[in-house]
């Protein structure tokens, strides 16, 4: 539920229409924007979804760089100051031409691209503001995400900047701990698109210091380190955490570089370890202890491209034609197609994406090498010889009756699982690979053909991997459990619908039901689901994937008394907290262990 698609244009054109208020030239004040309000005892995260919006500012593409455009100050000739607004101000703007309008949208992740008309190639800046009012003064943490380049105020005082930002794909990147006084406060963004006008996008939310710090944990698990390809140091980001400790440790487990730090706030400054220069090359781990809790990240010290050599060179040495074999080489095709990219030299967050990815398939196929890899690229042939790759995670090797959790993705647009950004997609992975190991489940992550999908050609995918791991793994063949999110939902109920007997239960996630073309229509497929246990649970203000689509299934369910379970939850198609899929496994614990 994380992340957002769209699959036709018709969609895409309701949600359009839906979502985006078009200035209207009515003059709009400052007391019009609904605030934001935060309960004296106010224990839940609360998503910014109402904001007062200025511009975009026009800039000349023909002589600017629009990355560059983000330091322009557009309010300045207007004697305004970035970082703060008054009604006046709004009155101001509006006399001189300048757009002003409201946005209320139902998803925190707000898409600038959608509110803009006309000339896009020239604008560049937008401000956004948002009026928070506290019951009581208290101290909170913002937890913030955006792309291109961003800025944020709080009454005036500059809290962050961000710059050179892809993506939204965390949602939740930064965390900002601030004092609410009691009464109005005043939240101000700017935000700049960047070169790609459709990454133009914010998520802002208000969350409780105690709160906040779990979600980051979940979030930045494995990925608190700010490049995790080192040389003579170790940059650390830990968030809404202002202590915390540092360990390096070798392949023995044994602590070879420590450092601590107190009242340091690493939205400023990351963390650095240094005098790590006499290091030899290779992996390391390191630990970040925060609040009593211990973070674990894959670093490598040293040349990366000497490492892909070298393991290029091992695999090539190892000449057989068993599965294992395939495994390696996709493997070696994942970490060479990253080691080949270029990355942006202009954005540090571009780069540590890309080594991220980096790091953890190269360490990844280190670990296959050795052949004790938890995770890993795997391969498999189908009943037409259609060789296939997938992700693979165990606990252990050493289990038996293992359950085994098929994930199948939404729609993709590749033609490579070793290529496509659904591999990258580290923070999901790891997270919900966590989840399945607290829970006690192997997971098999699936390709579904990527834009090749059909659900014909998923069934053949899926008896193929579940063939290979029964072959080398203790996979039990009564525990074979099925999720997915959104037309990931979809998939998963047409497969469902399509061997019901080979799964114990299902699990979707505000889930497409109600159109699919010739692939199904789940609604349309209920019949054939037999009694399997079926859980769906949607988000009350999803504008992607609407509401209706688990109401109307639920009902078409009800009338023939099938096993279905059904939860509405408040919030939209964006999760800001990486662990939304907890209960899934929960509800497969309880299954596979008999309960209902």
């Amino acid at each position: 539920m994380n992340l957002v698609f769209r699959y036709m244009p018709g969609i895409f054109l309701i949600l359009t229409l839906c979502c985006c208020s078009r200035p209207t030239g009515e003059t709009i004040a400052l007391s019009d924007l609904p605030p934001v309000i935060v309960g004296a005892e106010s224990d839940s995260i609360i998503e910014i979804k109402n904001w007062l919006a200025i511009g975009p500012f026009e800039f000349n593409p023909l002589l600017t760089d629009p990355k560059k455009t983000f330091f322009r100050k557009d309010l300045k000739r207007y004697g305004i100051t970035e970082g703060s607004v008054n009604e006046e101000a709004i009155k101001k703007l509006q006399k001189k031409g300048i757009d002003v309008f409201l946005i209320d949208s139902p998803s925190p992740q707000i898409k600038l691209f959608e509110y803009v008309f006309e000339k896009l190639k020239k604008k560049s800046n937008f401000y956004l503001v948002s009026r928070i009012h506290s019951e009581k003064a208290r101290n909170v943490t913002l937890i913030i995400d955006g792309s291109y380049s961003y800025a944020v105020w709080l009454n005036g005082d500059k809290l962050i900047e961000v710059k050179g930002k892809y993506n939204t794909n965390k949602a939740g990147d930064r965390f900002v701990n601030v004092s609410l006084k009691e009464g109005e406060n005043t939240l101000f963004v700017k935000i700049n698109r960047g070169s790609n006008v459709r990454s133009w996008d914010l998520i802002c939310a208000v969350a409780p210091r105690g709160e906040a710090e779990r979600i980051f944990r979940v979030n930045y698990s494995g990925d608190f380190v700010v490049n995790p390809i080192i040389t003579g140091s170790l940059e650390v980001y830990a968030g809404p955490y202002m202590n915390g400790k540092v360990e390096i440790m070798d392949g023995a487990n044994q602590m070879i570089a420590c450092g601590s730090f107190d009242g340091q706030n690493t939205n400023d400054q990351p963390f650095i370890l240094s005098s790590l220069q006499k290091l030899e090359e290779g992996f390391y781990k390191a630990i970040l202890t925060i609040g009593g809790e211990k973070l674990e990240e894959t670093i490598y010290k040293g040349d990366y491209r000497k490492f892909v050599n070298n393991a290029e060179a091992s695999v090539a040495e190892i000449s057989s034609d068993s599965p294992y074999s395939g495994d390696l080489t996709a493997a070696v095709q994942r970490v060479a197609f990253l080691n080949d990219k270029p990355g942006d030299p202009d954005s540090s967050n571009e780069t540590r994406f890309l080594n991220r990815n980096r790091v953890f398939w190269g360490y990844a196929l280190y670990r296959m090498l050795h052949k004790n890899a938890l995770t890993q690229l795997m391969t498999y042939t189908d009943e037409n010889n259609n060789l296939g790759v997938f992700i693979f995670h165990t606990g252990s090797k050493q289990r038996q009756n293992i359950p085994l959790v098929i994930i199948v993705p939404s729609a993709l647009q590749g033609n490579s699982m070793i290529e496509d950004w659904y591999t990258s997609n580290l923070d999901q992975i790891e997270t919900d690979n966590a989840l399945a190991g607290q829970y006690g489940f192997d997971v098999a992550w699936i390709y579904a053909e990527g834009k090749n999908y059909s659900a014909n050609k998923t069934e053949k995918e899926i008896t193929a991997v579940i063939n290979r791991l029964q072959s080398e793994y203790a996979i039990a063949g009564q525990k074979i459990f099925i999720m997915g999110d959104c037309e990931g939902g979809r998939r998963a109920l047409v497969q469902l619908a399509a061997t019901p007997n080979r799964y114990a239960a299902c699990v979707v996630s505000s889930p497409i039901t109600l159109s699919g073309g010739i692939d199904g229509v789940p609604v349309d497929l209920l019949s054939q689901m037999g009694d399997i246990p079926i859980l769906i649970t949607h988000g009350t203000d999803d504008n992607v994937s609407p509401i209706e689509n688990s109401r109307r299934f639920y009902a078409e369910a009800q009338k023939l008394n099938m096993p279905v379970k059904y939860a509405e939850i408040q919030g939209s198609h964006v999760c800001i907290s990486k662990d939304s899929h907890r209960f899934v496994f929960e509800f497969f614990s309880r299954i596979e262990s008999g309960q209902k």
